[in-house]
């Protein structure tokens, strides 16, 4: 089965920001063109005369989408085809008017980064100020209820970890109903620090907490889709066991038009291009290394017990220079206990 249910595009590599954790090396200046707004059409009327437009979400994506011209009118004509669509914002270029322009083009969802106290927030995406933009943006998002969804992204790491109740009290205050918890994943710039990247002994800590917070009553918290975690996590931290989708229900047009499956994984794994092929034809045709994964089963993988559950983890985890997934959750999190890695 692989119904299309959501589809990425990645408007542009323009951004306001310069996290440290960027998984595609976006920047306040780049030659690299956008994505014409003609061509997003182009390919969505493809889909729509297909599938329909009912059941299928329309993510914009960067860079920072608000650094895309005319991103609103192209949420307008969007949503004018049937689509439901929505993106992921740092928050830094919001405004009341910018809300009322959003509501207006019929968005439904936006998710707000949000990566700590003002200090580490500021260090983490690079430009001073930039917490301040971004906790006014989520007051305004909050403050309309029009939204379908709308939640607090956090990138949690070694500077933030110790500070997830303050973070908690926070969106709280600012009347955010939903929170989504994520580590930072060793690709894209993120790669050259590895003091972003938690421990074993700091993610069992995290998920406690997770699990903790998950038990109350208020806000709704949840671990991302980093990736699969083991039988033991996969249910006290989210409210479903975790699969990759990329390539199975979700899709993404790059910048440059690649049609690939999500867009913070390898470009190698490219199916096709929308400059000149076919959308349709290539989301039923190809994909395969997506939709049968046996041939990720190498290395560690080989034997380990979790293997049916977890099928080689996340697809923007995977090194095909080397064969192996650069992260397994779960062999991190048992290795550091002295238990086995292959979970036997």
């Amino acid at each position: 089965m692989h119904d299309l249910r959501t589809i990425f595009f990645e408007l542009t590599h323009k951004c306001n920001l310069a996290c440290l954790h960027c998984g595609s090396d976006c920047l306040r200046d780049t030659s690299t063109p956008d994505l014409p707004q003609s061509q997003v059409i182009k390919t969505l009327e493809e889909i729509r005369s297909k599938y329909g437009a009912s059941k299928i979400m329309v993510v914009l994506s960067g860079g920072e989408p608000l650094c895309y011209p005319g991103i609103f009118d192209l949420g307008k004509q969007i949503y004018s085809m049937g689509f439901s669509w929505g993106m992921v914002t740092n928050g830094f270029s919001w405004s009341r008017e910018t809300v009322a322009e959003a509501l207006a083009s019929g968005i439904t969802s936006i998710s707000v980064s949000l990566d700590g106290l003002a200090a580490e927030h500021d260090w983490l995406r690079g430009r001073k100020g930039s917490f301040e933009r971004a906790a006014r943006t989520v007051r305004f998002l909050s403050a309309t209820r029009l939204l379908d969804y709308m939640d607090v992204i956090t990138c949690v790491n070694k500077r933030n970890i110790g500070m997830l109740n303050q973070i908690h009290s926070l969106v709280t205050d600012f009347g955010v109903q939903r929170w989504r918890i994520f580590s930072i994943s060793p690709i894209g710039r993120a790669s050259k620090i590895p003091d972003l990247f938690l421990d074993g002994s700091e993610f069992r800590s995290l998920f406690a907490q997770i699990a903790e917070y998950r038990n109350q009553d208020g806000i709704k918290v949840e671990y991302s889709e980093a990736g699969y975690l083991g039988a033991a996590y996969e249910w006290k931290v989210r409210d479903h066991h975790y699969f990759c989708m990329a390539g199975v229900s979700v899709a993404g047009v790059m910048v440059n038009g690649d049609i690939l499956a999500c867009p913070n994984i390898d470009r190698r794994f490219r199916q096709g291009n929308v400059f000149s092929d076919s959308f349709v034809e290539v989301w039923e045709d190809k994909f395969k290394p997506f939709r049968d994964r046996r041939w990720m089963r190498t290395g560690d993988c080989t034997n380990c017990g979790e293997w049916k559950l977890c099928l080689g983890n996340s697809f923007h985890l995977w090194d095909l220079d080397t064969g192996c997934t650069k992260l397994c959750y779960h062999r991190l999190l048992n290795e550091s206990r002295g238990l086995s890695p292959l979970g036997a």
